[in-house]
């Protein structure tokens, strides 16, 4: 039933965005049997160029959002931090989310309220992980690994499934192991595995540290719990998508590739600006001023700055200032979404966005 998905070769324009972004849709579209490709995000620019890209959703890592905090991926940033992320992300594309919780931040009625707040925020889909709470990322080496028992984690996914039902949006859960980084080995990934699914996961994320990608495609074609699989195959990078979509394995994420190309790019840059004489030695090689001023939508500010203006106190009315025309993408770029008619400030008098918003 799954099919590789076509190689993109070139930018496509985004979705308009006309109306606010409904959860259900997002559920719906990330689990709609296609092979999908997601791609790790981290804030605001690198949302805007998921979307920009299409790409099929958006991952929220912890190995990233940790990162642009100048820390190390071992559970030091809380879910606050994630939440901020997912509430920049979700106000900007129109794509599916899908978060790294780690394991849940604790136990079972931590991870409910966790999840909670997380699918109230939009979330698509939330990853908990059978690690301990004393987390280490996957892709560091050196640690000694240590799942938590299978009991405990089934425990996490109970408290996150009944943590949707309460929140009363769709929103799924999605069960990771981590048996075959720990050394346990595919009967005991699988035993976990199908633990999980019977117990509340609505998909699984299988992780190997294995580069031939060998682990992973065993995962795949012994896999008969049912539900869809996820790969993040940061450490086995020859394997391709066909490769993952003929074992049955549903969702691919590049999960860090874009934090590490910006840590590249900045390292590159700063380091030949404290060497230069002038900007000019990384002119040719950076985005430029208005290129940025683009994606976030910069220029759009001039018709919400006119719209405003119209409905000052004191204006003349239509006579004096035109009734402008607003694209209905400006809002969503401010944060503002036309359906959720907060208020605006104006003072001495507060006005409604509904009142100013054209007929």
């Amino acid at each position: 039933m799954r099919s590789e998905k076509p190689v993109r070769i070139g930018p496509v324009p985004a979705r308009r965005q006309t109306k606010h972004f409904r959860d259900s849709d997002h559920a719906a579209r990330l689990f709609d049997g296609r092979f999908q490709v997601g791609i790790g995000v981290y804030d605001g620019i690198s949302a805007l160029l998921a979307g920009k890209w299409q790409f099929d959703f958006a991952w929220v890592s912890s190995f990233c959002c940790s990162a642009t905090a100048g820390l190390p991926d071992v559970g030091v940033i809380g879910p606050e931090d994630i939440l901020r992320v997912v509430r920049c992300v979700r106000r900007l594309v129109d794509l599916p989310i899908v978060v790294d919780l780690d394991s849940g931040y604790g136990d079972a009625v931590k991870v409910f309220h966790v999840v909670e707040a997380m699918a109230r925020a939009g979330a698509a889909g939330l990853c908990i992980e059978d690690n301990p709470t004393s987390k280490r990322c996957s892709l560091y080496d050196g640690y000694q690994r240590a799942l938590a028992p299978i009991q405990e984690h089934v425990a996490r996914l109970r408290a996150a499934q009944a943590a949707v039902a309460g929140a009363g949006v769709p929103c799924r859960i999605i069960a990771r192991t981590e048996a075959l980084v720990a050394g346990m080995g595919l009967e005991e990934a699988l035993t976990r595995a199908q633990a999980y699914a019977e117990n509340g996961a609505d998909a699984v994320f299988i992780q190997s540290l294995d580069a031939t990608g060998g682990e992973v495609l065993d995962f795949g074609r012994a896999w008969k719990g049912g539900t869809p699989l996820f790969i993040a195959p940061t450490r086995l990078p020859q394997v391709t998508r066909k490769d993952f979509a003929d074992v049955g394995i549903s969702h691919m994420i590049f999960a860090n590739q874009g934090l590490r190309a910006a840590h590249a790019a900045i390292d590159r840059t700063f380091g030949t600006l404290a060497q230069a004489e002038s900007a000019a030695a990384v002119s040719a090689d950076i985005s430029t001023v208005a290129a940025v001023a683009d994606l976030v939508g910069a220029r759009k500010v001039v018709e919400l700055e006119s719209l405003l203006a119209s409905k000052l106190p004191g204006a003349a009315g239509p006579a004096r200032v035109a009734r402008p025309r607003v694209s209905p993408n400006v809002l969503p770029h401010l944060g503002v979404h036309p359906e959720d008619k907060p208020v605006i400030s104006a003072s001495p008098t507060r006005y409604r966005q509904r009142k100013l918003l054209p007929g």
